[in-house]
């Protein structure tokens, strides 16, 4: 079984989806390994391609819809003999047909897919009621304009923001989870927007470079500037715990360890729903239990062989 990894290999997201999925290969006895794309999406297609030249496909692959790579990807697999397991990002609706191949409807076990739009409409709630639910200007700093997971999260965002009449959303603006490009375009807003209220950012790392930015214009970020973030990196945690986090969510890094057990259920001759729409998000609050044990990422206390599944929790294992 391989996976192939997007994202950096000491990116906060990416290192917790390949600690837990590693901790339920192990518990499962599974023959697993992980590809690092380092955010060079095409090294993907490259790797893929001399897999298949050198006749080194694994039996399962998890593959990731990051920048829309997903169709390239699929289009290569074809006619080779093996399975696929598509995870947090799903191939968007323009090139569903292609799953209607015969060749697809066999090989391409399920995917399984967390519910971003919940995720970013909860973050946003949670966030105007830690504020105390007061009025005011709202920006939003998303990912990209192309992975699915992406548009999705910045969808709910929106929609909460445009239920709330007190509410008013200034700008969208992008920064492709980078801690950098958050810190300028964070710089950009508040300058742009003065009154500015609330942030709603995409991801941790963006929030952190907005963190930096509000400190440096003289703005308190948990106090007069509210903001909701995603991701369960240490610092955010911290930040979270501290209160300048308003509003965190995640446990989404669990799909694909799931993802694994899903493909042990197939190995072992079951058949696997085509597509999983989990929650796999949850709000996390300080000083509950999951948030403990995200915080200590101690895996191994987690039970995973009995392969029975709460896809309403990230850690839903039933043990």
């Amino acid at each position: 079984m391989v996976f192939f990894n997007p994202g950096k290999s000491d990116e906060s997201f990416w290192h917790d989806v390949d600690s837990f999925a590693g901790a339920v290969a192990e518990d499962l006895a599974l023959d697993f390994r992980t590809f690092h794309a380092q955010r060079k999406y095409y090294s993907m297609i490259r790797h893929l391609e001399q897999m298949i030249a050198q006749q080194q496909l694994p039996d399962y692959l998890i593959l990731v819809n990051e920048k829309q790579i997903l169709p390239k990807m699929l289009r290569l697999l074809e006619g080779q003999n093996v399975y696929v397991l598509v995870a947090l990002n799903d191939i968007d609706v323009q090139h569903q047909s292609m799953l209607e191949q015969p060749y697809w409807q066999q090989h391409l076990l399920s995917s399984l897919i967390p519910n971003n739009y919940w995720a970013g409409y909860q973050a946003a709630r949670a966030m105007h009621l830690a504020s105390g639910e007061l009025a005011g200007e709202v920006a939003i700093i998303s990912g990209d304009k192309l992975t699915p997971a992406s548009i999705q999260r910045e969808a709910g965002a929106k929609h909460f923001f445009q239920q709330q009449p007190q509410l008013e959303l200034k700008r969208v603006v992008y920064a492709d989870w980078n801690e950098q490009q958050g810190y300028q375009q964070t710089l950009m807003l508040l300058r742009r927007y003065p009154n500015l209220k609330y942030l709603w950012v995409a991801n941790d790392e963006m929030a952190f470079g907005s963190i930096q930015a509000s400190k440096e214009l003289g703005r308190q970020a948990g106090k007069d500037l509210f903001i909701a973030t995603f991701n369960t990196s240490e610092r955010a945690l911290n930040l979270r715990e501290q209160g300048q986090i308003s509003a965190l969510a995640g446990g989404h890094f669990a799909t694909v360890g799931w993802g694994l057990a899903m493909i042990k259920q197939h190995s072992l001759g079951e058949v696997l729903a085509k597509k999983v729409d989990a929650p796999l998000f949850m709000l996390l609050e300080p000083h509950s239990a999951t948030f403990q044990l995200i915080k200590d990422k101690n895996w191994q206390q987690l039970d995973f062989s009995n392969l029975s599944f709460d896809f309403a929790h990230p850690f839903g294992f039933i043990q």
